[in-house]
């Protein structure tokens, strides 16, 4: 399909993947509201920025990391807009019928797409039936609502935005709205977003507005290419979630020992063209009768399961990036296909493949299981305002980016079984944790999103036992000392952890051998989800997940 980004009118997107309980729309008319800010993280293009990150993650990944960031533009272009269209695919439920001439609003949107998939709470009748025809040329007519403009046939009359407002509109319940957010669209507020889109296009002065050709209009499309003779000699694979982290690290790395040729990703606009991806899919799970060696599960946090199961229950390798899980149904559900299929999973935990961890072991004097004491302070970026980490669905932050430093301690202790923990939430917001382990560990660390975005997240680890101690500063300085010298100090690359991960893993796959330990996914998951369990209770969250994940499974289900 086609779309407006960058001001340009291009072709050969994909169409939007639609659920079995939404509708497919042709756009006859568009107007933006409000063009979107703080949707995702975006950095401004500057030779400082550059500066500072280079002996972060050195030539190669300033390169990457540039060059993905920059093929985001088209994505970062997101606005709330409303307009009218006609019903060419129907949901389950069967509200509106195909033909049909409805009134719609359409949050988290690019400036226009040529066709657009909606929920019901979104999509609102027309009193006087269905759409001219339009194949005999213009038209025009007059409903209850309001006087349609006259239309030349393949036409989109299109009505940019002229000042952005983004306070106390009738739309601002539903800015950055998403099917897969778990937000509840209420009564009150479709009545609301019914009153304010009617009153919107009657308003507008549509003779006003751009006429965007829509003549020779491609078939809808959710799915281009297709998976060629596959190379007996290299396993296949599959990527859920296009992101920056799957174009600097996945992709790349993996490639020596696990070819992935098929890529699902739900946002057209993110889809950039690479040479040795054959397929495309904007559906967020696997189709039916899908399969490959490997899945690359790198999506939205809440879709990691339903992904992995699907995957492990047909024999495949699985890659996931964390959290694992979202709640102990899920826990108990991966346990019990872990325990039929065997060790096919691996954790994107990067800090367990670093280079520093043979450094501690022979530094410290201590075998592995020994205990290691951990001290971390933690900074995250603060998540913005309608980044998808902050739908209620996705949970907590903590659960996403806090889960690294605790992982990392209990891989440095062996795993050993977690005795006693507790989480404190500060008055600034920022988390306070601490662990004990059966084998005399401890570990604190203090969690926040307070601080310098200069280099991105940053932390401070120690790792102590009596006489010596390691300071492992941004995952790239590595000082070791004892009670009278300095024993050893390291730099590396940020990025070296995250190539030496999937290298490792990729060589494991290909050589068919295990993934991680079964208990070594069930301790980090069950530890972290009885942290959230109580983070959740300190935040007064009471069931707000719950309900959220429930909205999801009923729009994707």
């Amino acid at each position: 399909m086609r779309i407006l980004t960058g001001k340009k009118w291009r072709g050969g997107f994909l169409d939007y993947f639609r659920n079995k309980s939404e509708y497919r729309i042709q756009v006859l008319a568009w107007k933006n509201l409000e063009k979107l800010e703080n949707v995702y993280h975006t950095r401004p293009k500057s030779l400082r920025l550059l500066v500072n990150y280079f002996p972060v993650v050195g030539f190669q990944g300033l390169f990457t990391k540039t060059w993905s960031r920059l093929r985001e533009s088209r994505r970062n272009e997101k606005y709330i807009s409303c307009g009218f269209g006609k019903i060419i695919e129907n949901g389950d439920n069967k509200d509106f019928s195909e033909g049909e001439l409805v009134s719609f609003v359409a949050p988290w949107h690019p400036a226009l797409s040529e066709r657009i998939v909606l929920p019901k709470e979104l999509i609102f009748p027309f009193k006087d039936g269905s759409l001219p025809d339009r194949q005999a040329g213009a038209f025009g007519g007059k409903t209850e609502e309001f006087d349609m403009p006259e239309m030349p046939a393949d036409t989109i009359l299109y009505s940019p935005i002229e000042k952005n407002e983004s306070k106390n509109v009738w739309w601002k319940n539903v800015r950055a709205w998403s099917v897969y957010s778990g937000i509840e669209i209420t009564k009150e507020t479709e009545s609301m977003l019914a009153e304010g889109v009617k009153k919107e296009l009657k308003d507008n002065d549509w003779s006003k507005s751009e006429q965007i050709n829509t003549k020779d209009a491609s078939l809808v499309t959710e799915i281009k290419g297709e998976v060629g003779e596959r190379n007996p000699g290299i396993k296949s694979g599959v990527l859920f979630g296009y992101g920056n982290y799957a174009k600097i690290n996945i992709i790349p790395y993996s490639r020596p020992f696990v070819d992935i040729k098929s890529v699902h990703e739900i946002d057209p606009t993110q889809i950039f063209v690479e040479k040795r991806i054959q397929k495309w899919d904007s559906t967020p799970f696997p189709r039916d009768g899908e399969k490959a060696d490997v899945y690359f599960v790198a999506s939205y946090n809440h879709t990691h399961v339903p992904i992995t199961l699907y995957a492990l229950k047909q024999g495949a390798y699985v890659v996931v990036e964390k959290p694992v899980v979202m709640d102990y149904e899920e826990l108990e559900e991966l346990e019990k296909t872990l325990r039929q299929v065997g060790r096919k999973l691996f954790v994107g935990f990067h800090k367990r493949y670093g280079t520093f961890n043979k450094f501690a072991l022979k530094d410290l004097g201590v075998r592995y299981g020994d205990p290691i004491s951990y001290h971390s302070i933690v900074y995250e970026l603060i998540q913005p305002e309608f980044f998808w980490y902050n739908w209620p669905v996705s949970r907590s932050t903590f659960l996403s980016n806090g889960c690294h430093q605790i992982d990392h301690f209990l891989h440095l202790n062996n795993f050993s079984k977690p005795i006693n923990s507790d989480i404190k939430l500060l008055q600034d917001d920022a988390v306070e944790v601490w662990i004990e382990l059966e084998n005399g560990a401890t570990f604190t660390t203090t969690f926040s999103e307070k601080g310098s975005l200069r280099v991105g997240p940053r932390d401070i680890v120690e790792l102590k036992v009596h006489g010596k101690n390691i300071r492992i500063t941004d995952a790239i300085r590595y000082m070791s000392e004892d009670n009278h010298r300095i024993i050893r100090k390291k730099r590396i690359f940020k990025t070296d952890s995250y190539r030496e991960m999937y290298q490792e893993i990729g060589r494991k796959i290909a050589n068919n051998e295990n993934g991680d330990s079964i208990e070594s996914v069930l301790i980090t998951s069950r530890l972290m989800l009885d942290l959230e369990e109580k983070l959740q209770k300190m935040k007064g969250w009471g069931d707000k997940y719950e309900k959220a994940k429930a909205r999801f499974e009923n729009y994707v289900k």
